[in-house]
């Protein structure tokens, strides 16, 4: 495949296959996306949209940061970054705002114990309106609720607890 590329796309896509894999080694996982399996990622329309940009001098503008169009190179779902091994089969060249999208957790998906901190800290001290404490009162009625068990009222007093250290 590489023999079809011309060299300033070639050079282009080495630099950004060194780029991401060292940025997704030092966030901590491990990488193992040789370059041959990096462009084995691509769709050919993908190379061919990147070597149209170099050949009319615009491929900055449309790989710019701020284009939710520009290609990325990305994990291929939410499940696939929790595994934390970034491979050929957990990682894909999509838009930004595809990337954006499938990289949301998804109904079934355990959150990471970090993307679960951070939501929570989003919530605390956050009132609720008296529409979504309307629709939380609509939903608590008529389901039963389990008794305290002692071990649950210990762990709540030392919960308590501990918040009023803090």
């Amino acid at each position: 495949m590489t023999t079809t590329l011309s060299p300033r796309l070639l050079g282009y896509l080495t630099s950004w296959h060194a780029t991401s894999t060292r940025k997704q080694a030092a966030s901590g996982n491990v990488v193992d996306l040789s370059f041959d399996a990096f462009l084995g990622l691509f769709e050919k329309r993908q190379l061919r949209s990147l070597e149209r940009a170099i050949v009319e001098g615009r491929l900055p503008a449309q790989q710019h940061e701020t284009n939710p169009y520009a290609l990325v190179l990305s994990w291929r779902s939410y499940s696939a970054c929790s595994l934390g091994q970034f491979n050929a089969q957990t990682a894909c060249v999509c838009s930004r705002a595809k990337s954006a999208k499938i990289n949301l957790p998804q109904k079934g998906d355990k959150l990471r114990p970090g993307h679960a901190a951070s939501i929570a800290k989003a919530l605390i001290g956050v009132p609720k309106s008296e529409y979504h404490r309307k629709a939380i009162s609509e939903g608590c009625k008529g389901v039963s609720k389990a008794a305290w068990t002692p071990e649950r009222k210990a762990a709540r007093r030392a919960l308590l607890a501990e918040r009023k250290e803090a």
